[in-house]
Parts: C-alpha cells; structure tokens; sequence
C-alpha cells in the first residue's frame, strides 16, 4: 500500500481534473531540478484539485502556470528580507542549493515546499508561512504529507489541520446560504 493509494482512498481523484495534464520534461527543464514521482502522478491524477478546501497544488498545467513561473521568482521577491533579518530565514530559496521550492499553496496564502536538499523522492516538506515568516518542516514527501494531513496524523503549526479547514469552509458556506 503506497501514500498515493491512501490519498486515493481518503478523497478520490476527480473524474476530469483541472491542469493535469502536460509535458514534465519542459518542466523539470526550465526549473533545473528533477522533480518527485510522487508529485507527478499527484498533479496527473488531481490537477488543481482543492484539497479540505483549503490546499492547492500548484500545477503547472492550469491555464496559468503556478510552479515555475512563481518558483523562478522567489529568490527575488524573499532576497530582501532574508538579507535584513538572516534569524528569520533557516532556508535558502530556490534556485539556490538546497533552496525551498512551493509545491501547494493555502488559501491563506501560505506556501508548502520541498527543501531541494539531496534526491527528489528524499525532499523535505517545510510548510511555510511569508506573511509571519514561521517553518516547520516534515520529513515526508508531497503525497505522504497530504495523506499525514488530511487524516489528521500530521499537523503543521503555519496553518489548520485540514478537519478544520474544511469545518470553516462549512461555516462560511452556511453563513452565505442563511
């Protein structure tokens, strides 16, 4: 039993999903970096797929590209503050060695990474909050850390658990219905 089969069973893969289909090599190219297998088959299955409707992958395949473009731009739009408040920023950024690579983002605009040390199926999962500038890494893949997260067996102190994403989507909708 792989994490993929536990994601597969904790939400089913959309019949027809947004952004999931594209040419992985033309990716991996312009990034530098091989990505995870893990991560593939994640975006080849469930696209831009809002997970507890709250975290999104970040396809590179939806109409929009949401990994390289924004990947290739993070060195820059961080290089500021890094240099600033250097006790603040553990990570180096993408495309620096070892950097922080956005794989997911929240919608409370929080990001989650890989920590591109070592071989791509080996990435770290460092879930990462810009706004407050506060880590916490996993060391579990992509695939992996949505299951832990979804299921509740792991939690991340930058942002909900996932039942209580889901539960303040409920509140809000409940709130626009009455």
């Amino acid at each position: 039993m792989t994490a993929f089969d536990d994601l597969t069973r904790l939400v089913p893969p959309p019949p027809n999903p947004l952004g999931a289909k594209g040419d992985w090599d033309e990716v991996e190219a312009a990034l530098g970096v091989q990505l995870p297998a893990d991560f593939k088959q994640l975006v080849r299955a469930y696209g831009a797929h809002h997970f507890a409707e709250f975290l999104t992958p970040l396809t590179p395949f939806a109409g929009r590209d949401l990994l390289v473009g924004p990947a290739k731009r993070l060195l820059e739009q961080e290089r500021g503050f890094r240099d600033r408040y250097p006790e603040d920023s553990p990570y180096p950024f993408y495309p620096e060695p070892g950097g922080l690579l956005p794989w997911a983002g929240t919608d409370n605009g929080d990001r989650v990474c890989w920590l591109t040390a070592g071989k791509p199926d080996a990435w770290t999962v460092v879930c990462w909050n810009p706004r407050g500038w506060s880590y916490d890494p996993h060391p579990v893949g992509a695939v992996e850390f949505l299951v832990g997260w979804l299921s509740g067996r792991i939690s991340t102190s930058v942002f909900p658990d996932a039942t209580e994403s889901a539960e303040s989507a409920e509140s809000v909708e409940f709130a626009e219905e009455g």
